[in-house]
């Protein structure tokens, strides 16, 4: 039996052949039309992160994975644990003045976003306290979110070794910027940064005790 594609004169192979380039071109012209939206709010976002003092990346990638002891509770945190949440990751030291200038704004920061999904991450590094004695620093000055005792220089985050450092991370796990020196991390600029990242849809963010200071 000679099967209908058989019988399909010229004229009709060449009105399918049509109809599937068309509909080719749409899926293409729609996937464009993504990458453009996209790349344009990234754009957006990268004047904003500037407009707020920080550095942005010319490309959001994924932040590299790290992880270190909690030095309340000595059990260890990684990156891949706080997926969903945005991150501002500070990198420090109790002999640096500058640390420790920046350090109020900080807590600022993290008492006013915490319970909406802002983790702000101290990581202690090149510190010859011990775990427990960086911890008690901290608990005499008030000091609440979360720091980690790095046994290296810190996250493998693309930037030269500097202290204070801090990174800021999308709930999708992207870095976004970096900010070298201390700052004002209670400003209006900062928390309108915070506040749109917050926004952003994303899986919701693991539940953990550790982090509900």
């Amino acid at each position: 039996m000679i099967g209908r594609s058989a019988r399909l004169t010229a004229k009709e192979v060449g009105r399918l052949m049509a109809r599937r380039r068309w509909k080719g071109s749409l899926a293409t012209g729609a996937l464009l039309v993504i990458v453009s939206q996209g790349a344009a709010e990234d754009g957006e976002l990268r004047r904003s992160l500037r407009e707020a003092g920080l550095i942005p990346y010319w490309s959001f990638t994924p932040a590299a994975s790290f992880s270190y002891q909690d030095v309340s509770t000595g059990r260890s945190l990684a990156l891949a644990h706080l997926k969903g949440h945005v991150v501002l990751v500070n990198m420090w030291a109790t002999w640096c003045p500058p640390c420790v200038r920046e350090m109020p704004s900080l807590q600022a920061l993290h008492a006013e976003f915490h319970e909406r999904g802002l983790v702000v991450l101290g990581v202690n590094v090149r510190d010859g306290k011990s775990r427990s004695a960086v911890a008690e620093w901290l608990t005499q000055r008030g000091l609440t979110f979360v720091n980690l005792k790095a046994d290296d220089d810190g996250p493998a985050f693309p930037s030269g070794f500097r202290i204070p450092q801090t990174f800021l991370i999308d709930r999708g796990g992207r870095l976004l910027a970096n900010k070298p020196g201390d700052s004002n991390w209670a400003g209006a600029a900062v928390k309108s940064i915070v506040q749109r990242l917050l926004e952003q849809s994303a899986e919701p963010p693991q539940s953990r005790s550790d982090l509900k200071k």
